[in-house]
């Protein structure tokens, strides 16, 4: 089941990147194409001479100029793209950050965590529903400690933040190669360098991959990071690409802030954004469209009992519980029972039109004898309070949510039934 916890703001390469998903791997991509786009430097390519005592004390020089350029930068607009290739597939993570003086910065991961970090408090919360905040007061100027402290030790996959916080007097140079395992290498050590065009690369190597760190000539700024990672119990490994586009401003075009006047602070990660429904709660009112172009509102459909499953291409257990959840439609069109049949298309990866399509012809491709409304924003599945997949409702007559079921169960036919007749009957 896909999660956002506090493993997703701590910002750990792959508590970011791979989605805590309790279910089968879909299908690894074919030998003919495993990599689809997906290329990365090799660390194989450096040679003795790229390995030598004298390349690597000008990576050094060379680790110590990146981060005069990342701390010297007025203000620093980035948008990085976290490439992941896996045994069992292919993701991406998308990670716009935006950094001003004195330490403060905002970035949003993925459209669905936002952290940042003001004057004089750091910030946790999520897009989705800013009227819950997490908050750490910064002291002393310290802003990397008020950062670890409300991510539970975690930082942030971004080499800005790297440079740009923390104490760099405390920094020696031959320790700036360390900072790139980023959560995902243990202890990695600088043990190549070369110039390549449009700049230098160098090669950290450390207990579980290897990694190509790649720093523009020009302005100094890391432009992509490449590694390679065995991490326990995953033999093929994972191949990441960051591919990190950066500008350099004399100052922000909007200062950061965030106003906290009428919203809930909390105390763990787990209570921010849209809380998970109770049973009794009133159904948050939608309008949706479905593959098929229809417009569904569902308070137009009060009084009439209304099942909604919230699936996603890429999640195993859906894909098994959507035939169930099918068998059930037949069912209860025999028994001629007043129950509206959704799914509802929800976290997807990709751009809008790409999900759209991509999720489209999968439900089309099952001929399931109901319809599924495509939730592009995610702002439904946020209002319904999902923390994962596949999570279904069934809402009564009178608009209320009579029962939620989370995960998949292959008895859930027979459980279902039951339910629906007691809903209609409660109601009828």
């Amino acid at each position: 089941m896909r999660q956002l916890t506090a493993a997703l703001a701590a910002g750990a390469v792959f508590a970011t990147i791979l989605p805590a998903v309790a279910q089968d791997p879909p299908k690894p991509p074919k030998a003919s194409s495993p990599a689809a786009g997906f290329t990365q430097a090799d660390p194989a390519s450096f040679t003795d001479a790229d390995r030598s005592a004298d390349a690597i004390a000008n990576g050094i020089k060379q680790f110590a100029r990146t981060g005069e350029a990342y701390r010297k930068a007025p203000a620093l607009v980035e948008n990085i793209v976290i490439d992941v290739m896996t045994p069992m597939g292919r993701q991406k993570t998308l990670i716009d950050s935006k950094w001003g003086a004195n330490g403060a910065f905002d970035i949003m991961i993925d459209g669905q965590m936002r952290m940042l970090s003001t004057k004089d408090t750091f910030f946790m919360l999520m897009p989705s529903d800013e009227s819950r905040y997490m908050s750490q007061a910064i002291v002393d100027g310290n802003v990397e400690s008020a950062v670890l402290a409300a991510t539970g030790g975690g930082g942030v996959p971004d080499p800005a933040y790297l440079f740009r916080i923390g104490d760099p007097a405390k920094l020696k140079p031959e320790q700036i190669p360390g900072m790139f395992g980023l959560g995902a290498i243990v202890d990695p050590k600088l043990t190549g360098f070369r110039k390549m065009d449009p700049g230098f690369q160098a090669l950290l190597e450390g207990e579980g991959g290897k990694a190509v760190v790649s720093m523009n000539a020009k302005t100094g700024l890391v432009d992509r990071i490449d590694l390679k990672v065995m991490p326990p119990g995953m033999p093929g490994g994972i191949d990441v690409a960051f591919t990190i586009k950066s500008k350099v401003e004399k100052k922000l075009a909007t200062p950061i802030a965030f106003d906290t006047t009428g919203k809930t602070k909390v105390d763990m990660p787990d209570q921010l954004g849209p809380q998970p429904l109770a049973v009794g709660a009133e159904a948050p009112d939608f309008e949706l469209k479905s593959f098929d172009g229809e417009t569904v509102k569902l308070s137009s459909l009060r009084g009439q009992v209304v099942v909604l499953d919230f699936w996603a291409t890429w999640c195993g257990p859906c894909k098994r519980g959507l035939p169930v959840l099918n068998e059930v439609v037949k069912w209860a069109a025999t028994e001629g029972l007043p129950v509206k049949f959704f799914g509802v298309n929800s976290w997807e990866q990709g751009e809008a039109a790409a999900r759209l399509a991509g999720a489209k012809a999968y439900w089309d491709g099952q001929k399931f004898a109901f319809q599924s409304l495509f939730d592009g924003d995610d702002s439904v599945v946020g209002k319904y309070g999902v923390t994962g997949i596949p999570t279904s409702f069934i809402i009564g007559r009178d608009g209320k949510i009579e029962v939620i079921h989370q995960g998949f169960d292959p008895s859930m036919v027979d459980t279902m039934k039951t339910e629906l007749k007691t809903a209609v009957g409660e109601k009828g």
